[in-house]
């Protein structure tokens, strides 16, 4: 049955020789000199590592990153929170609901980018709503901000955030709030006491998907922020394509990094998990 297995596992084994030997093609490049006519130099340094916290863009970005990220997911979690629990004691019309938010995301990440950018936009049907209503006299800039890239973020990140909670939710007996209820326990009561201990695995699971690729989203701070909101990612593409001067070891030391906080974030949130026999 191993041997089995193993067989099984060997169109995998390509895919894994591949990112092996192209991280650590990327820590050799992140570990050589800087050098503006070619891909790397010699001797090998680790003063790009040191660069990213000397330099203050460099490490405004990575400081914006994580902040934008944990706010995000925050967001998200707190939103997908309430909607799939709405969602889950609403029976009849569940499978109309769920099938709207698979929609939503299976639709082209870029595509959904550029609409949520003319909605934003100072001519865009937010900034008309807002005018019409008085809310405000002149049109609200959102773009190129951190809320806008907040925003994005929330946007692209909410529906595998209300689809893995709410199939947490489903695992959870409805008489469990009930029998709460009858030995006194108020709304916020059940809430702190049996909804959100039971939903820790599919909370933890949310942070997994949208914690990570938010502190590396690309596509969100450059159409959304304008290249103004500066992250991980856009720093690396301006080190690496010239914009402010090519620095490929500069944009692998910072890839490493990315790689490093997204890795840490999986692992102790496993390692969180298994010590508290979270399945």
């Amino acid at each position: 049955m191993k041997n089995k297995a193993g067989l099984l596992a060997l169109p995998a084994l390509p895919l894994v020789a591949l990112f092996c030997v192209s991280v650590i093609w990327v820590v050799f490049v992140s570990l050589s000199s800087a050098n503006p006519r070619f891909l790397y130099g010699l001797p090998a340094t680790a003063t790009n590592y040191l660069s990213i916290f000397s330099s203050p863009f460099a490490y405004r970005s990575v400081v914006r990153s994580i902040y934008l990220g944990v706010v995000s997911t925050a967001i998200c979690i707190a939103l997908g929170f309430l909607i799939a629990s709405h969602i889950s004691r609403n029976e009849r019309r569940k499978d109309l609901i769920v099938s709207i938010i698979l929609s939503v995301y299976m639709v082209s990440f870029i595509v959904k980018i550029f609409a949520l950018s003319i909605i934003l936009a100072p001519a865009g049907p937010l900034n008309e709503l807002l005018l019409a209503s008085g809310l405000a006299s002149n049109p609200v800039i959102f773009m190129g901000t951190e809320l806008a890239v907040v925003i994005g973020l929330v946007y692209t990140a909410l529906p595998i955030t209300i689809l893995v909670l709410l199939s947490q939710f489903e695992q959870i007996p409805h008489y469990y709030n009930d029998a709460a209820a009858c030995f006194g326990a108020n709304r916020w009561q059940r809430l702190r006491y049996v909804h959100l201990p039971l939903a820790m695995p599919g909370i933890m699971t949310c942070i997994v998907f949208t914690l990570p690729p938010s502190i590396a989203a690309f596509e969100v701070p450059m159409l959304l922020g304008r290249g103004r909101v500066n992250m991980i990612s856009t720093q690396i593409y301006q080190s690496s394509s010239g914009v402010s001067g090519a620095s490929w070891p500069l944009a692998a030391s910072l890839s490493i990094l990315l790689l490093f906080i997204s890795g840490g974030i999986i692992l102790a949130i496993q390692y969180w998990m298994a010590r508290r026999n979270v399945v």
